[in-house]
């Protein structure tokens, strides 16, 4: 498993202090990187006319809504 950048930066400074340190390899031992669900690909159709641009527009605000949540979610965004 690929460490995040975030938790390489915390062993880096962590290493200097032993319970961040012990922290962290617990962590990385037990999967502790923050992965977010997955979110299907929007699947609407092309635009053609005024109609299904506001259908579209619809499904794409929705889709980035749930991505955010999921990343909340992950809490890999506040």
């Amino acid at each position: 498993m690929a460490l995040s950048m975030k938790a390489r930066k915390r062993l880096e400074v962590a290493m200097a202090r032993r319970a961040e340190a012990k922290e962290v390899a617990d962590a990385i031992d037990t999967g502790g990187n923050a992965v977010a669900v997955n979110v299907t690909d929007i699947s609407t159709a092309d635009a053609t006319d005024l109609a299904t641009v506001i259908t579209l527009a619809n499904a794409t605000k929705a889709k980035v809504n749930a991505l955010l949540a999921s990343l909340r979610a992950a809490g890999l965004m506040a």
